[in-house]
């Protein structure tokens, strides 16, 4: 079970440069900017939780594989709002989706052997 998840996440990850109605998504990764931008401090905590637990399942996933896992203590909240901030601004990103931007995060996000 843990391999089929690995598995999933790392075509996930693949995916990074494919279009959003080639492929299914449910759940927080789906909203895109114009939905970042409009949303209450609810939503935001929705998304940012989603973002988190992600990042948490990949780390997961790398640890089982003996990889280097992501530094999660660095991705706090404010690191994340900031980073989607800056991204959403742009009037061009209206419709980038919140899965494009953690994969956009992470592609270059640190990681250490934490054992």
């Amino acid at each position: 079970m843990l391999k089929k998840i690995g598995v999933i996440m790392v075509l996930c990850f693949m995916a990074i440069n494919a279009s959003a109605s080639n492929w299914g998504m449910v759940g927080a990764g789906n909203n895109q900017c114009k939905n970042w931008n409009a949303a209450n401090k609810s939503l935001k905590v929705e998304i940012l939780s989603w973002m988190a637990g992600y990042s948490s399942a990949q780390n997961h996933y790398f640890a089982s594989e003996n990889q280097p896992e992501y530094r999660l203590k660095l991705l706090t909240y404010d690191y994340l709002t900031y980073s989607i901030n800056s991204i959403c601004v742009k009037k061009d990103n209206i419709n980038e989706s919140m899965l494009t931007i953690l994969f956009g995060i992470l592609k270059e996000f640190p990681r250490e052997n934490t054992k």
